[in-house]
């Protein structure tokens, strides 16, 4: 089964270039393992290639508009990046093996990111999503 991830996040601006060339899939975090020691873990796991640029075959219905090879990300939710702002914005879905998006949050996300206005997972046979938020630099679940 598959769960769907929707990030809206301010990046620090060290890491804006690295997040440019990952969405423009010219590169992975792998690559920089060896500038950023804390991607290593992240980067071991099975499919952790595939953020942010996983299908979005199995997202929520609800994430997407329009017919499938033609479907656009909905509220925002399309994979881009401000250089100047930093504002990060992706929708993916993977299969979270070895709990890969755990990892993540974790191990990228809140190394890279100053600010988060929207962090979502949504397991594929779950009703609802869950909701994080970023406080004193982690990524918390929102209860």
């Amino acid at each position: 089964m598959y769960t769907g991830l929707r990030i809206k996040v301010t990046v620090k601006k060290e890491f804006r270039q690295m997040i440019n060339k990952i969405n423009n899939e010219e590169a992975y975090f792998s690559d920089y393992v060896v500038h950023f020691s804390f991607l290593d873990k992240f980067t071991k796991i099975k499919r952790s290639d595939l953020i942010p640029t996983g299908t979005s075959a199995y997202m929520p219905t609800g994430w997407e508009t329009g017919e499938y090879l033609n479907e656009q990300a909905i509220d925002g939710f399309e994979r881009k990046i401000d250089m100047n702002t930093g504002v990060w914005t992706f929708q993916c879905c993977v299969k979270n093996y070895d709990k890969l998006i755990e990892h993540f949050f974790t191990d990228v996300l809140a190394n890279i990111i100053v600010s988060a206005e929207h962090i979502e997972s949504k397991f594929e046979e779950d009703n609802n999503s869950i909701m994080y938020k970023y406080i004193d630099g982690e990524i918390v679940r929102v209860k």
